[in-house]
């Protein structure tokens, strides 16, 4: 791996006395070796990533010779291994979690998407790279990375405790930023061939369809068109094993009757469609995000929404981070 282990001898020296042995050394290196030699990390994955990270820990490599015992509760925890792509939204929970650690404490950023976003820096629900959130020690790079990279990392973080010399990489940015900017887009004009439903009459409808036997919603979504949104819903009748699919124009007020006391599934569905299009519910028991912030500002799947937008302190502005980039 290139790194030398130390044992306790190198830190120190053994001096032979009558009856008795002693261990000559300074306290810095001793409890340097000591924090080295029993990392605790965090039981904590984010997406692809995280499944190399679980196969590290397994018996094939046996990090319990390296003092690694992995902890559920962040408070008996001092290290946090971030694998995977890193969200805004989850952006406040990592740094809860790190908050709540135990000190002095270390993270290691696995992979692409936790090192720079990769692919996803620039769409708006991601961070890119978690070190906009909290400080990272050790980048072991990947898509994703082997459970040797992580070994290798992990050793790597080792040798830095050993030293005493951490300086970990950690961005920020301050501003507010409190509206976003819409792009101007070309859209399609609506192509459907079907029939499209008046939105004033979904719920009658809806009731309709279930009687005839459609007691299942399989999804609720919609599509941007030139001049209006269009909302698809699609069910099923389980018993006779047939899909129904209606698509419904909305009006300028982007706005329908719910049809969650019909198809009780359908209060996740609605708060996804108004989450992302802005679409208002009527007589929804609980219309409010469920996938972005509550915070956020805008819909993301509206054309007009300008991708690359900020959401800080965790997501810079391009700005911030091209500013970033130049400092490398």
């Amino acid at each position: 791996m290139g790194n030398v282990k130390k044992s306790l001898k190198d830190i120190g020296s053994f001096m032979k006395l009558p009856g008795a042995n002693m261990f000559m050394t300074k306290t810095e290196d001793l409890f340097n070796w000591a924090n080295k030699s029993s990392l605790w990390p965090l039981s904590f994955g984010l997406a692809c990533c995280a499944i190399e990270m679980m196969a590290t820990f397994s018996s094939r490599y046996d990090l319990d010779r390296l003092g690694m015992i992995t902890r559920a509760s962040p408070r008996q925890a001092d290290l946090m291994i971030v694998a995977g792509t890193v969200t805004v939204k989850m952006g406040e929970r990592i740094k809860t979690l790190y908050d709540q650690m135990a000190g002095p404490k270390w993270v290691i950023a696995a992979g692409s998407c936790a090192i720079s976003g990769d692919h996803y820096r620039h769409v708006y629900s991601v961070v890119p790279g978690v070190d906009w959130i909290i400080p990272v020690d050790v980048y072991v790079p990947g898509c994703p990375p082997t459970p040797e990279a992580f070994i290798d990392g992990i050793l790597a973080l080792q040798d830095i405790i050993s030293k005493g010399k951490s300086a970990p990489t950690f961005n920020s940015v301050s501003c507010e930023r409190k509206s976003i900017d819409e792009v101007k887009v070309k859209k399609k004009e609506i192509l459907f061939d079907k029939e499209l439903i008046d939105s004033n009459l979904i719920f009658e409808k809806c009731n309709e369809i279930k009687s005839l036997g459609y007691n299942y919603l399989n999804f609720i979504t919609a599509t941007d068109f030139d001049n209006s949104l269009v909302l698809t819903y699609m069910f099923s009748n389980n018993f006779e094993n047939k899909k129904l699919e209606i698509n419904v124009k909305l009006g300028p007020e982007n706005r329908l009757d719910s049809i969650s006391n019909i198809y009780p599934g359908a209060e996740w569905q609605e708060r996804e469609v108004y989450d992302m299009f802005g679409v208002k519910f009527n007589n929804h028991p609980k219309l409010e995000r469920i996938l972005m912030p509550d915070d956020w500002i805008g819909h993301p799947l509206l054309k007009n929404y300008k991708m690359e937008q900020a959401k800080l302190p965790y997501r810079p502005s391009r700005e911030d981070y091209e500013s970033w980039k130049t400092k490398l």
